[in-house]
């Protein structure tokens, strides 16, 4: 039970993400509109946070590749179910919010996304706010980014109390 609270406290917004706008957006950044491969991932990964934040399983959905996974920072793996479960009412991720560029580097038909974000989350009438490091493989795949794997590393407010929690 510990464990499955700091998943969605924590762990998700990794989730997370991870991406901003709607069916538009996600359209445009897989059209080629001649933005450069970065830029399109850029607004794939802002396109994802973005629809997180409203509950947007649609939005997130047609960005997520059907064998999506997710790490979060149990070091559990999360399917694409579960991670579309706890963004469309399992978990209220308030802010999603990079503090940072979004960092992308491009090989051929696959691109890696890291960002530094900042979380607020509303989970089990808790509220939590914590920043942390999102790291994204996509692959561009029938013409169009798709999510592939994601891993968030939560960055603690308090050291000392989560080297307490992992004892």
């Amino acid at each position: 039970m510990k464990r499955a609270r700091i998943t969605y406290l924590i762990a998700l917004p990794a989730a997370v993400l991870v991406l901003a706008g709607a069916g538009a957006a996600t359209a445009n950044a897989n059209a080629g509109t001649g933005r450069s491969a970065a830029d399109q991932v850029r607004t794939a990964e802002r396109t994802l946070l973005r629809a997180a934040v409203n509950g947007d399983t649609h939005t997130a959905g047609a960005l997520l590749a059907p064998d999506f996974q997710q790490i979060d920072v149990t070091g559990t793996a999360e399917t694409r179910a579960d991670y579309l479960a706890t963004i469309g009412g399992g978990v209220d991720f308030v802010t999603l919010k990079p503090i940072g560029p979004i960092s992308v580097r491009v090989h051929g038909s696959s691109a890696v996304a890291r960002v530094k974000l900042k979380f607020k989350v509303v989970a089990g009438g808790q509220t939590v706010r914590h920043k942390g490091w999102t790291t994204d493989l996509f692959e561009r795949r029938h013409g169009h980014w798709r999510l592939v794997w994601s891993q968030t590393t939560a960055v603690p407010n308090d050291l000392g109390l989560f080297i307490q929690s992992l004892q």
